[in-house]
């Protein structure tokens, strides 16, 4: 158990340098807000869409996809769960109506991709990034049709609401699941060419987003974070509850070994850094977002290592 956690610690720790890296380069303005305008465009039109498309043609098998029904609906359970539970104790808090959008996307939306990607292969090498695009998936979806309405009814900005599902099965990261999947069913193999491209691409995804979590956690500003209650129960349902359904759900729908291993971890990251781009923009509580993706940020690499003794 002392071996696992020890080794669990350093994996985090090489995270954690990394985040910190970008950290100092916001602070010694060595990258500004163009740079990670670029970086996270970069990473969503082109990176993660390679890396998808990567790892499910090299890990995924077509065993695998005639499981995927269950892979999907562990996390897919798992999401309406976290939703309906934060949306009672947000009407038990009585939170203000800009409050109330937020909170609840926080508690049930992790960052799935630009930190639980990093640590599942980190902890778990390549073999997990099968079971990460299966979650990222599924918690995109979340993300378009019900965490971003909730944020902009929360908000007092205006909103198109409409052609949401098309909007997000056009995104390049799910068309590069989708196209994936579809290859793996098929069993198609792509040429090496594409497979090295994709691989450089995926070889990307990491260090780049970590570095922008750097950034965003200066641009929110370390001296701005405070943990009252709301922030305590974002913490006590992205390190406790969300891991804890998630648990139930791997054992409800027979998913063990690594499959259940990144599920759970993956369940346990940090608030989705999209609360914040969206709050701003419908005009919800920014500061409680951000507040919130900053704080469990830094609190998910004390709470990983420990998650990793218990599983």
């Amino acid at each position: 158990m002392v071996e696992t956690f020890l080794n669990s610690a350093a994996s985090v720790a090489i995270i954690l340098l990394l985040t910190a890296t970008g950290y100092v380069c916001a602070v010694t303005k060595v990258m500004r807000p163009e740079g990670k305008k670029f970086i996270s465009k970069l990473l969503t039109n082109v990176a993660i869409p390679a890396m998808c498309i990567h790892s499910l043609n090299t890990n995924l098998t077509r065993e695998m996809v005639r499981e995927s029904a269950a892979l999907l609906l562990v996390p897919f359970v798992n999401e309406i769960l976290c939703f309906l539970l934060s949306g009672l104790t947000a009407k038990l808090l009585r939170l203000p109506r800009k409050q109330f959008g937020v909170f609840m996307m926080m508690c049930s939306l992790s960052n799935c991709v630009f930190i639980g990607y990093a640590m599942c292969t980190e902890l778990f090498g390549d073999a997990a990034s099968p079971y990460v695009t299966m979650f990222y998936l599924v918690n995109t979806l979340f993300i378009q049709l019900v965490g971003i309405p909730l944020v902009r009814w929360s908000g007092t900005a205006e909103g198109d609401s409409g052609h949401m599902l098309r909007k997000v099965l056009c995104t390049p990261p799910v068309i590069g699941i989708i196209t994936g999947i579809v290859l793996v069913a098929l069993d198609i193999r792509l040429p090496h060419m594409v497979l090295s491209y994709c691989q450089y691409m995926k070889s990307l995804v990491s260090p780049l987003a970590l570095l922008m979590t750097g950034f965003i956690i200066y641009e929110i500003g370390l001296k701005n974070l405070r943990v009252d209650r709301s922030m305590l129960l974002v913490m006590v349902f992205r390190f406790l509850l969300a891991p804890g359904v998630c648990f139930l759900m791997c054992a409800a729908f027979g998913i063990g070994g690594l499959g259940r291993s990144v599920f759970l971890v993956e369940s346990a990251m940090p608030v989705v850094s999209m609360t914040v781009v969206v709050s701003t923009e419908y005009g919800a509580d920014e500061q409680m977002a951000a507040q919130g993706a900053a704080l469990t940020t830094i609190a998910c690499f004390v709470v990983i290592p420990v998650l990793m003794m218990i599983i």
